[in-house]
């Protein structure tokens, strides 16, 4: 029979200060934002001691149990992850907020994973209601600037041993932004671009979760799409 555990995975959000500099009025309407979670072996996860092992009822591994994750790409796309912005975003003195939301996740585990339960591939998705976070924008030049948005996800890890379904791990999570922001810029026909350059360079995101009471250290490598990007960034991550 499958066991099902759940805990919640709790992370300290880190806060960024940003100096705004005026601009003219502008307004980044409500959409969604694509990314790309590349098989680099830096997107990685640390079960909660006990959590894995209590899906089989083994006993506690003495030595941390660590999943390497890839994406997923969706149906013929390159993405993986959508964060929609729920509102029209307006600048005030050079700063604007909005409301996020992640819309889609999907990952995989890059390997099979050695655990007490035996050896273990993984995928990862979303569960429940999502929460809702916050995006502030900073407008550092008329063609763009920099944000800030700690991601919070409700996701569900499914363990499968040799292809049959053995259990879900349930977590919730908070991936702070990186100190100095991420890029955004805007296109030739002023549409956003989150994690794209005035130059029209791919930035490489990594989210790193700063504190939590289980010790694991999990952190998210990502990038922008290069749907988004046109497909012809002037320079992109290795994947």
């Amino acid at each position: 029979m499958s066991n099902n555990v759940f805990r919640t995975a709790a992370f300290a959000t880190f806060a960024i200060a940003l100096v705004a500099l005026p601009s003219h009025a502008q307004t980044i309407k409500a959409g969604k934002d694509l990314w790309v979670t590349p098989p680099n072996g830096k997107t990685v996860f640390t079960f909660p001691k006990g959590d894995l092992e209590a899906l089989c009822g083994a006993s506690t591994s003495s030595t941390p149990i660590t999943v390497t994750l890839k994406g997923v790409p969706s149906g013929g796309a390159d993405y993986d992850t959508i964060v929609a912005r729920l509102d029209n975003a307006v600048f005030s003195s050079g700063v604007a907020k909005t409301r996020i939301q992640v819309a889609a996740l999907d990952f995989v585990s890059a390997k099979t994973v050695s655990t007490p339960c035996g050896s273990l591939d993984f995928t990862v998705g979303l569960t429940d209601e999502q929460a809702i976070t916050e995006m502030t924008l900073v407008q550092t030049s008329e063609k763009g600037g920099v944000f800030s948005a700690d991601i919070a996800v409700n996701v569900e890890f499914q363990a499968f041993k040799a292809g049959t379904y053995l259990g879900s791990l349930f977590y919730n999570l908070i991936l702070p932004d990186p100190a100095n922001g991420t890029a955004w810029s805007f296109g030739s026909a002023g549409e956003f671009r989150a994690g794209l350059t005035t130059a029209d360079d791919c930035v490489d995101v990594l989210r790193k979760k700063l504190l939590t009471p289980y010790g694991q250290d999990p952190q998210h490598f990502y990038f922008i799409s290069k749907l988004i990007a046109n497909k012809d960034c002037t320079t992109q991550p290795p994947k």
